[in-house]
């Protein structure tokens, strides 16, 4: 029977499973159109004078990771993510397991390549002040203006375009990975055990991911808010008083509320409120939270903070090594010590969204899973 009618289809000792339903059965193909897509784009960035995406960036402190070795290697990141990649997509779109390890690999390393080494810190800090941003357009303060400027240009939608990407390799090279070895291509589960993926096992290592997931957030509102307050917490008077002068203080006391947002958030992820909508919630109380509705957006944020936080390990070693690191020191402790955590808090949120999906219950396609606990 085809395999869109078997409600609870798994493939054999060795045998190759197709994915059933959702992302896993498209990302594939989407990936591949992807890669031809933004091959194209390559293409025509390096015939057109002034479209290079990197132009401005390359061996600068704080910029991707493609453009610090410069100019060569960045086109050569432009060109692998194209049509090479597209073609190796064509092949993971054959899911057999010939070659699958090194398949595999290929596929994590066009997802990290782009997630990892095509975007910058620029991302973290339009999300961070999205909101700031949006009330200064609609009142037409300035920093609306200047926030348009930041987000409507080629460099910042190129990045755009390589986080989409990176994302979509990802889900096609772990769709892949599944089905390649006769795992349910749904799920990714098969009849042995689940082990340290196991809901009660997640369960446990997820409270600790969460916890650091969530400190790291609010030491640097905490920051914040004693700045705007005007007391030099870990700071020196001098950095104080320029801040103030600057209004630095004042957007970061918005960032310190979306960081706040971010970590109760974060504590979702292993609380009730988190799984059930609360009573609070006029239309949702009571229902189920969706799953997607919390791993997409962490999924992204994680991978944004982790780019964000090597950004600013690469912007501070560069100013250490041209030995002008006393302005940083004269800044104080506090000014870098959460920026330089931030690593941290993607790996750990990261983490504790792969510990989300113990939610995920008995697979629908081929049984295998624990049921799910009841809302």
């Amino acid at each position: 029977m085809a395999e869109h009618t078997t409600p609870h289809t798994q493939a054999g000792p060795g045998g190759v499973a197709a994915p059933a339903r959702g992302w896993p059965r498209w990302a594939p193909r989407a990936a591949v159109g992807w890669s031809l897509g933004y091959g194209a784009i390559g293409a025509a960035c390096a015939a057109i004078d002034g479209a290079f995406p990197y132009a401005g960036m390359v061996g600068a402190p704080v910029a991707p990771l493609a453009t610090q070795f410069g100019t060569g290697p960045a086109w050569a990141a432009i060109l692998l993510a194209g049509f090479p990649a597209a073609a190796l997509g064509a092949v993971l779109l054959r899911r057999s397991p010939a070659g699958r390890r090194p398949l595999i690999a290929a596929g994590a390393l066009v997802s990290a390549l782009l997630l990892l080494a095509m975007t910058d810190v620029n991302l973290l800090t339009a999300l961070g002040y999205l909101p700031y941003g949006l009330v200064g357009l609609v009142s037409g303060a300035p920093v609306g203006e200047a926030f348009r400027a930041a987000v409507l240009n080629w460099p910042f939608l190129h990045q755009l375009l390589c986080l989409a990407g990176g994302f979509l390799w990802l889900m096609a090279t772990l769709s892949y990975a599944r089905t390649s070895r006769g795992a349910c291509g749904s799920c990714g589960r098969d009849s042995g055990a689940e082990g340290w993926a196991a809901p009660g096992a997640a369960a446990r290592w997820g409270v600790f991911a969460v916890a650091v997931a969530a400190a790291v957030p609010l030491l640097y509102a905490f920051t914040r808010v004693a700045w705007w307050l005007g007391i030099p917490l870990g700071i020196t008077e001098e950095f104080l008083r320029a801040g103030q002068e600057e209004g630095m203080w004042t957007s970061g006391l918005f960032l310190a509320g979306f960081a706040v947002v971010g970590a109760v958030l974060t504590l979702g992820l292993v609380q009730r409120w988190g799984e059930v909508f609360p009573r609070w919630m006029v239309g949702l109380a009571g229902r189920r939270v969706p799953i997607a509705l919390a791993v997409a957006p962490a999924s992204v944020v994680s991978v944004l903070v982790l780019v964000g936080g090597f950004a600013m390990w690469s912007g501070y070693a560069e100013l250490v090594g041209q030995g002008v690191s006393g302005d940083a020191e004269a800044a104080g402790l506090m000014a870098v010590l959460p920026g330089l955590l931030f690593p941290v808090w993607g790996v750990a949120l990261g983490a504790a969204t792969l510990a989300y999906l113990r939610r995920r219950g008995t697979c629908a396609v081929c049984g295998n899973g624990a049921p799910a606990a009841a809302g």
